[in-house]
């Protein structure tokens, strides 16, 4: 097939049309992304459980997956319709343009997600949308795609729903999930996840105005985030993405999307960010991820004592992720933990907020903090509180 001839195709189905898109989130973290969106410009956003709708040309897809923080990927949407019976499926998945969103021969996976649908098989469901992208492939000369071997997550995913009447079909825009922000050397003991460090702060309102103090900093990955936000730098600036590698990708336009970031972030951290742990392996680790994450400059890392160490100037935000519960020790240990922290809070830190990844709700009261705001969310089988409040004066 002539490039020119694929090139009218992209123009065609995938640079002109306004395309729908998904941002999946971890339940919970709905509508900070949301919020994200609406502060992108995106239009259409629409937060519902497990995700948030937005629309736009190619574009969006492409900005959202630079700057949400929160996000665990992107969706596009190429076909939602009813399904009665198989010749539904086949007929839609007939009717992609597979030329335009898939490399000829290259992997793929087929994830088929089944709720009360009239589609009984996920196997039967696979075979037929993966011999219909073959079919349309060859008819024009072109490879049919591989089979993605098991943990290739460089491998194109294509995503089929169905529930009840209804099925949708959407290609992954994202590759490996959001929160790989492509700097992490290693994670180091119970590492908080990036995209849920970022949940906390923007829950707190964090925009690197004021102070900000990690003091139990581990793999330092609230601090890095912080400094990421703090500097206006797009979180996926340093990875790469799936829709890169379609046949239909505009270069030119991703490009002027990462130089207006480039242009529109800040030389430095406008105040103070600090890291503390008092173990040196786990500050040494994140000293290495801030330097992976370009923003070693931005951060300052002291091996100190939460319990002893005087707090820095503020009053600011202190942010932390306290060790807890089935991680990182027993439940009662993570619980007499909390409560020396809201001790030291209370005598040391009058006056400054503070936002915590907190094992057991019911542990808030321990703090002493006056609460702002808070969600829940899943974090490595278990789910945990983020909690935002300030320190009262006393």
């Amino acid at each position: 097939m002539p490039d020119i001839n694929l090139e009218r195709r992209c123009k065609r189905q995938a640079w002109a049309p306004t395309h729908r898109f998904f941002a999946v989130t971890a339940p919970g973290l709905e509508p900070l992304c949301a919020a994200e969106m609406a502060a992108l410009g995106l239009a259409g956003v629409e937060p519902v459980s497990g995700g948030v709708h937005f629309a736009g040309r190619l574009e969006a897809a492409y900005q959202a997956n630079l700057w949400l923080r929160i996000a665990g990927r992107v969706l596009l949407r190429l076909r939602d319709f009813r399904v009665r019976r198989w010749e539904d499926l086949e007929r839609q998945a007939a009717s992609v343009p597979w030329e335009v969103w898939l490399t000829p021969g290259a992997p793929l996976r087929v994830q088929v997600a089944l709720h009360q649908s009239n589609l009984k098989h996920s196997g039967r469901v696979e075979e037929v949308v993966l011999s219909a992208a073959a079919a349309r492939l060859a008819e024009l000369g072109l490879d049919a795609p591989t089979p993605a071997a098991a943990g290739d997550e460089q491998a194109q995913s294509l995503l089929v729903r169905g529930q009840e009447r209804r099925a949708s079909l959407s290609l992954d825009t994202s590759g490996p999930h959001l929160h790989k922000r492509g700097w992490r050397a290693q994670g180091g003991t119970a590492p908080l996840r990036e995209d849920l460090a970022a949940a906390l702060l923007l829950l707190c309102g964090y925009d690197g105005s004021l102070p900000l103090l990690d003091p139990l900093c581990g793999a330092g990955t609230l601090a890095i985030e912080a400094a990421l936000l703090a500097r206006r730098l797009p979180p996926g600036g340093q990875r790469g993405f799936a829709f890169e590698n379609w046949p239909c990708h505009r270069a030119a336009a991703w490009q002027h999307l990462k130089a207006q970031a480039g242009q529109g972030a800040l030389a430095s951290a406008p105040a103070a960010i600090l890291a503390r742990d008092h173990q040196a392996r786990p500050l040494a680790l994140a000293q290495e991820n801030a330097a992976l994450a370009g923003v070693a400059a931005d951060v300052t890392f002291n091996r100190d004592d939460f319990f002893t160490a005087p707090p820095p100037a503020g009053p600011g935000l202190l942010v932390m992720n306290p060790p807890y519960g089935k991680r990182l020790g027993s439940v009662r240990q993570a619980r007499d933990f909390m409560d020396r922290l809201g001790q030291r809070l209370r005598a040391a830190y009058p006056g400054w907020r503070c936002g915590v990844v907190l094992y057991r709700p019911e542990w808030a009261g321990l703090l002493g903090l006056k609460e702002e705001a808070r969600l829940a969310a899943p974090f490595g089988g278990l789910k945990v509180t983020l909690l935002c409040g300030s320190i009262p004066r006393e």
